[in-house]
């Protein structure tokens, strides 16, 4: 598989991960970590949900190690960036967030640096 195609998935498991880490925590509530760290972190981590997330964490992680074998840490570290943008548009579409115009702007911005990084 292209460096390319692995670096993709990657960015889109992490994004996914990243709404998987706010449903969880959504449903377990706000973390304090005043009274008991420990049984916090413990309820919060095992949430089915971060679990989840932890996981495509993982997985992307792992696609990115196999990507980096195959190709320079210059043309890789750019797909990061998409991270951002599909977040952003993520949490829009799932969670109704409000996005700014001035941050749609910048989505822009980002996919253009990514264009002009990644096929320069």
């Amino acid at each position: 598989m292209k460096p390319a195609w692995l670096l993709l998935m990657s960015v889109v498991l992490a994004s996914l991960g990243q709404i998987f880490f706010k449903k969880g925590v959504f449903i377990t509530g706000e973390v304090t970590l005043k009274y008991s760290v420990i049984a916090e972190l413990f309820n919060l981590v095992f949430n089915p949900l971060v679990f989840s997330g932890l996981v495509l964490y993982i997985i992307s992680t792992i696609l990115w190690l196999i990507a980096l074998s195959k190709t320079t840490l210059n043309f890789a570290y750019p797909f990061t960036a998409l991270i951002f943008v599909l977040v952003m548009l993520s949490a829009r579409m799932v969670f109704l967030e409000n996005i700014p115009t001035l941050r749609y702007i910048g989505i822009i911005f980002i996919c253009l640096g990514f264009l002009l990084s990644s096929f320069a």
